[in-house]
């Protein structure tokens, strides 16, 4: 008699592993959640109607499709074209819930939508609608005044795309990069971005991009202080904001001769344990500079501060009078306000910091790399002033409402990646999501029920400031 065949490695534990044919996916949360967000918004809508990417092929698919595969690239922790896989098991779920008949499988897929945009034109184009986009979703939250921040980042790259130069580069130098200039505003959304060279400085064009930034914006909305890193130390952008009329406090380079003009000061105000703040007036030698201004500098001892911050200028290293302070030094034309004032407003600029660092490595700013440049640009814009701007938003106003916004991966862990199987009752298609946390089902079931009551959507003409 012939014996049946028993297979053991196909058990673990005397638990047998067996397949189905189910639609199941990992990512219930992005199934439910992002997917009622982008209906209630009518973001597919706002895709097809305003992303300036046209598919001449009988063959082509979709661009809102490909737009979604990006997206969904980005949720499920992807910095890469090719990490698309990471969210393809669940591809007929998401299908479903978020409306569509076809979803892209392969990288390539993402890579031809992105190379179709290979002129400085239609990268303006794109960059038009996303800071459009942005300005809407500002809209939304009523903020009708905010400060500006202008900052910059370094972008290393490891190939040999258009405009990978040699240039400023603190962690790895003599490499290629990109070096990309954004624009935040106070409230954390990212209002505009433009790609650079590697070669280029931190400030250059800084005046065109401000102004486009404030176009952008609309004459409706106010810039209460022009908050900038010290790649925006140059005479030139700091004349031209003042003759606009705006306030700025800019981050000052640790020039030798500002170290000398700190170590002459001789009164200091004590802020806290290790911290104290001074100003004085300056004005450059070089004759571009016409007059004083008022400087701010804040000394840490790392004595007295495990994390003092700022940075050791070459003199001070000499002198044992302050070779244990950090010092951060910063230009404003505000005469009103106090050192302590200053330093603080100018501290919020520290979100800056950690956006960029949410751009870089949530939104894949430093990856989505393309050989051409333009392409490589649509890539940024369209994560940083779309994609990042709609979860900055959610944050806001959906998962921490008036509680400290959380990063992506945090959300991923714990609304995201939820267990889903896709079934049927009737007529309709029934998601059911594999939670039996009591807690975390009435969370679920709280934000969908505020999600659809947003009153706003990305197809109405009007923006909505109040």
């Amino acid at each position: 008699m012939k014996q049946k065949k028993h297979n053991k490695s196909m058990e673990v534990n005397q638990t047998k592993i067996k397949f189905t044919k189910k639609s199941i996916t990992a990512w219930g949360g992005i199934s439910s959640l992002i997917a009622k967000f982008l209906e209630r918004i009518e973001f597919k809508d706002w895709v097809k109607s305003n992303i300036p990417i046209k598919e001449t092929s009988n063959n082509g698919k979709g661009i809102y499709e490909k737009v979604l595969g990006q997206f969904f690239t980005v949720l499920a922790g992807g910095y890469r074209f090719a990490h698309m896989s990471w969210w393809g098991h669940g591809r007929e779920v998401l299908m479903k819930t978020f409306g569509v008949e076809w979803l892209p499988s392969v990288p390539s897929a993402l890579t031809r939508l992105w190379d179709k945009i290979s002129l400085q034109s239609q990268a303006e184009m794109l960059g038009n609608t996303c800071r459009t986009f942005a300005k809407r979703i500002v809209g939304w939250e009523g903020i009708k005044e905010d400060n500006l921040n202008l900052d910059s980042t370094v972008i290393t790259l490891y190939g040999e795309q258009q405009g990978a130069k040699k240039g400023y580069n603190p962690k790895k130098p003599g490499r290629l990069s990109h070096h990309p200039a954004i624009a935040f505003l106070g409230s954390g959304f990212v209002v505009n971005l433009w790609n650079r060279a590697g070669n280029t400085n931190a400030g250059e064009r800084a005046r065109e991009f401000f102004e486009q930034t404030l176009k952008s914006l609309g004459q409706n909305f106010k810039v209460k202080k022009v908050l900038c890193d010290s790649g925006f130390y140059l005479i030139k952008f700091i004349e031209y904001i003042e003759q606009k009329g705006f306030k700025y406090i800019i981050s000052v380079p640790m020039a030798q001769i500002i170290q000398r003009m700190i170590m002459s000061i001789k009164s200091w105000e004590r802020v806290s344990k290790g911290i104290e703040v001074a100003e004085f007036r300056f004005k450059h030698t070089d004759p571009k500079w016409k007059k004083e201004r008022k400087y701010v500098v804040v000394r840490q001892s790392v004595n007295k501060r495990k994390k003092a911050l700022g940075k050791q200028g070459s003199l001070f290293k000499e002198e044992e009078d302050w070779k244990e302070y950090r010092m951060n030094v910063m230009v404003t034309n505000d005469e009103e306000g106090s050192p302590v004032e200053i330093w603080r407003e100018y501290r919020t600029r520290a979100k800056d910091e950690n956006g960029i660092k949410k751009l870089r490595e949530e939104f894949g700013l430093r990856s989505f790399n393309k050989d051409n440049f333009w392409s490589t640009e649509a890539v940024m814009v369209m994560n940083a002033l779309v994609f990042h701007n709609l979860i900055h938003y959610l944050n806001r106003n959906i998962f921490n409402v008036n509680t400290p916004c959380e990063h992506i991966k945090t959300l991923r862990s714990k609304y995201f990646i939820i267990p889903g199987l896709l079934g049927s009752e009737g007529k309709y298609n029934i998601l059911r999501l594999g939670v039996r946390d009591k807690k975390l089902k009435a969370r679920l079931i709280y934000f969908m029920e505020r999600i659809a009551c947003i009153s706003h959507t990305l197809n109405c003409n009007a923006i909505n400031y109040g």
